[in-house]
């Protein structure tokens, strides 16, 4: 089911690809840029004959983008819109009734928790937010002492940590399908979808674009990787690269592989893209939900399947889980996986084999 690499690799993320991009016979390329949702970068690609069509998609998938932002956002409010913020400020008062996106979104959450991995669990916002406090300190240049200082301790002790677990229960959502609502029961949870939002909002800015007939298009959002159809330029696949984690040197080769794929989807959750470092030891922002503390078990965890959503879902239960367990999961649903370990070795399945056109 498997072959062993070792590689000395260090960061593993995924980004945009493009191989020499030529034009069809009928077709051209369109691309967009633009930071205005999930706070990451986002680059749309597509492909169409109507030059007068392809800036209209591409204007459209934009605003998708950032209507699901705004729906799913935690942190902010906006006029005349009920969201996961929304939510967590009235746990413990009253339901909320919320846009059937995010009741989907935390339907499919509480469904995929309890039928897939307890790794990935939406509830997990009071560990996420105190964990958050700490490396916000240290993102400032605060020192060790400092934070200890202020806080009391240079990280989370467990103590304060188990204070929390009683706030953490996903049986504490309740769902009401008829009022379309979604009540916490107490006060002090908070939902954090952030290890599922970016992934379930590029598959419903993809299906959208698909339905109003787009039929060859990459989306990388922040990584987030999801492909219409094929590229329309000569090529039989769309190409995207999983950089090398670990690349200190310019001369390392700086892609762990690269997959050629098409009507899939490629996710990466990994421990370098918010963390913090204390005595040499790296924190990093994916929280186990049963320890309450940041896994070190991967570098990161790739997943491939048609599905952005699922894919997102999977890449954060299987950073969190043993690769054993992940494995199962992998070969329980057919989907496909590049596991990364710390000590520079690769495993992947023999799909995602299949998939590596350069390594």
């Amino acid at each position: 089911m498997r072959k062993k690499v070792f590689l000395n690799i260090s960061l593993v993320f995924m980004m945009l690809f493009l191989v020499s991009c030529t034009k069809g016979e009928e077709y051209e390329k369109y691309d967009i840029e633009f930071f205005d949702a999930f706070d990451t970068i986002t680059q749309i690609v597509i492909y169409e004959k109507d030059e007068k069509f392809a800036g209209k998609e591409l204007k459209n998938m934009q605003k998708d983008f950032e209507s699901l932002h705004k729906l799913f956002d935690k942190y902010n409010d906006y006029e005349g819109i009920n969201n996961i913020k929304t939510i967590n400020d009235n746990a413990g008062i009253k339901a909320v009734v919320v846009d059937e996106k995010i009741y989907n979104l935390i339907e499919d959450s509480i469904d995929n928790y309890n039928n897939i991995s307890t790794k990935t669990n939406i509830a997990i916002g009071p560990a996420v937010d105190r964990w958050n406090e700490y490396r916000d300190l240290y993102e400032e240049g605060k020192t060790k002492e400092q934070v200890e200082e202020k806080m009391g301790s240079y990280i989370p002790t467990d103590e304060e940590l188990n204070s929390l677990r009683e706030f953490m229960n996903m049986d504490d959502i309740v769902l009401n399908k008829e009022e379309q609502s979604i009540y916490l029961k107490k006060k002090g949870m908070q939902l954090d979808v952030g290890s599922i939002a970016k992934g379930y909002a590029t598959e419903l800015v993809a299906q959208e674009a698909e339905k109003r007939g787009i039929t060859s298009a990459l989306i990388s959002a922040g990584g987030n990787v999801r492909i219409i159809g094929s590229p329309k330029n000569g090529r039989d696949y769309f190409s995207v690269a999983v950089q090398n984690p670990y690349k200190k040197e310019k001369e390392e080769n700086p892609y762990l592989t690269v997959l050629g794929t098409n009507e899939n989807s490629v996710v990466t959750s990994g421990d370098y893209q918010r963390y913090f470092t204390v005595d040499d030891k790296r924190y990093c922002h994916i929280i186990d939900p049963d320890s309450l503390k940041p896994e070190r078990i991967y570098r990161s965890v790739t997943i491939i399947t048609k599905d952005s959503g699922l894919c997102d879902y999977l890449s954060t239960a299987l950073f969190l889980s043993s690769y054993e367990e992940g494995l199962k999961i992998c070969e329980d649903l057919g989907v496909e996986a590049i596991w990364a370990f710390p000590n520079g070795e690769v495993l992947y399945t023999k799909g995602a084999e299949k998939l590596m056109v350069e390594q």
